[in-house]
């Protein structure tokens, strides 16, 4: 007979061991402690609430010290001193530095710019301005002024005037060396005067081009027609023992009859004696006026530029032989006295 003890150690050793395993593994789960998911989740929601506050504050502090810094601290209030300004030369800086009299003490972070801005570009003599703060407390403002073309004849005196038309009052002290504009006023709309003033600032723009002193030879300019700078010459090396004449130019090719007219003069003077007027608003043709007998031929330029003949005064139109504009060949002209003598000269 088998003994007990040795049956009982084997029924011992055929019991499996994965079984045993996982009765140990079993064992040891159910020795572990775990907190109850309600708990957990109170515990980590709390700590999460605790952090979203704590960061808050944190940014609301920071904020509201920089805000302070900003918009209410002394070290950020603009001064008198305060506003940069450049590009003015006849508008005066304190006259700009007027405009934000209502700013001097606040934040510059407070000062409404464009408002500011509209108040500085309503001045006549600014053309465009701008604005900038510049921390923790000034104002740089930059300016570009209206440069004139021309002295404006008016019923209140001279004044001056630039291409957009804009009548400007003469800076104390400054002295213009330009001509003098008939012909508009403060009674002509604002685009016509912008109009016209373009089309006398091209026009001495191309006769530079010719001449680089031409510009100074212009002593006036008629601009009552919308389509003609009618302009006294004065002083150009063509006129030997000639007074200011009145030219016609029209209104385009400025710089092609301005030299027919350089290259033909002294042709019309040899035949015309002195020369009152020069209509050159047709192509190829020309107009002259010969200057009336006892005139005089060195008189200093008239107060105010009279009208020169028209076209449909002179009949026969005198007429030029000349090449067409742009070309410097001289031919002779037919000269056609319009002051009642009714001669004609070949």
């Amino acid at each position: 007979m088998v003994p007990e003890e040795t049956l009982e150690r084997a029924a011992v050793d055929d019991v499996s061991p994965r079984y045993l395993r996982k009765q140990k593994t079993g064992e040891g789960k159910r020795h572990r402690s775990r907190p109850a998911p309600s708990t957990r989740s109170w515990g980590q929601r709390a700590r999460r609430g605790a952090l979203v506050f704590l960061v808050a504050f944190g940014l609301s502090a920071v904020l509201g010290w920089a805000t302070y810094l900003l918009w209410f601290s002394p070290a950020t209030r603009l001064k008198a001193g305060g506003i940069e300004i450049q590009g003015e030369h006849y508008v005066s800086s304190n006259r700009i530095a007027g405009v934000f009299s209502a700013d001097i003490g606040k934040s510059v972070l407070l000062v409404p710019l464009d408002r500011r801005l509209r108040q500085i570009q309503a001045i006549p003599w600014i053309r465009q301005a701008t604005i900038e703060r510049v921390l923790p407390d000034r104002l740089a403002v930059r300016i570009e002024e209206r440069q004139p073309v021309a002295y404006l004849s008016t019923s209140a005196g001279m004044r001056l005037i630039d291409t957009d038309g804009v009548i400007l009052d003469r800076p104390a002290g400054a002295n213009f060396n330009l001509p003098i504009v008939t012909g508009i006023g403060a009674s002509t709309p604002v685009a016509e005067r912008a109009r016209r003033m373009g089309m006398f600032a091209e026009f001495l723009k191309e006769i530079q081009t010719v001449r680089p002193s031409a510009s100074s030879e212009v002593s006036q300019a008629n601009l009552a027609s919308s389509d003609d700078v009618q302009v006294t010459l004065a002083g150009a090396p063509e006129f030997s023992g000639q007074g200011p004449v009145i030219v016609d130019f029209g209104n385009s090719a400025f710089a092609d009859r301005y030299r027919l007219f350089l290259a033909n003069f002294p042709t019309w003077q040899a035949k015309a004696g002195s020369v009152e007027a020069v209509d050159l608003r047709y192509d190829g043709q020309a107009l002259v006026t010969p200057a009336p007998q006892g005139s005089g031929s060195s008189g200093a330029a008239p107060a105010a530029a009279s009208p020169a003949p028209s076209a449909a005064s002179a009949t026969p139109a005198a007429t030029s032989s000349a090449t067409p504009s742009g070309t410097a060949a001289a031919k002779p002209i037919r000269v056609r006295e319009i002051s009642g003598r009714g001669t004609e000269q070949q």
